[in-house]
């Protein structure tokens, strides 16, 4: 039926705000959350004017445009994308001309990979625009703002980490 039945009157599920968060529930993943959906959607905005780049894709011009070459592990910790996802990615770039593989000379299983002059075109021409936009986002904090913002952050990620390590201790689980 969807809802709840309280004294006669249907409660409808509505947005969470910061200040209804259940118990059990944490107030800074949800505000986190919040936050990297509207981030990602502000750079997906200006990428996805380009029909051959998407967010993960241009996470991996970025990536590839700092370094001579990267191989798939190094592109999976760089763009905080899923393996199976990130090798899609890929794939598909390198059918489009924006990369080129070749095989890893330590591990012939692996790839290498190096951003074309294609690619190397593409991330040029998206660039401005980007940086317009996230240039925008930081802003919105002073210098002292955002020292502070980063360091809260790597504190509950730490935290977050702690709690992992725990976790698979008690459960047994084989470290990753």
């Amino acid at each position: 039926m969807g809802g709840e039945w309280l004294g006669g009157t249907r409660q409808v599920l509505k947005g969470l705000t910061l200040d209804d968060v259940p118990r059990g529930v944490s107030v800074l993943a949800i505000g986190v959350f919040r936050l990297s959906r509207r981030l990602k959607s502000a750079v997906n905005h200006v990428v996805s004017g380009d029909s051959f780049v998407g967010l993960p894709t241009w996470r991996v011009l970025v990536g590839l445009s700092m370094v001579a070459s990267a191989s798939q592990k190094e592109l999976v910790e760089f763009t905080r994308t899923e393996q199976p996802q990130l090798s899609r990615v890929l794939k598909t770039m390198e059918m489009r001309g924006l990369i080129a593989a070749v095989p890893d000379p330590d591990d012939l299983r692996s790839k290498i990979f190096s951003i074309t002059a294609s690619g190397r075109e593409r991330y040029q021409k998206l660039l401005p625009e980007v940086a317009r936009v996230t240039e925008a986002m930081d802003s919105a904090l002073s210098k002292e703002e955002a020292d502070l913002f980063l360091s809260m952050c790597e504190r509950v990620g730490l935290a977050c980490e702690n709690i992992e390590k725990e976790r698979r201790n008690l459960v047994g689980s084989p470290a990753e």
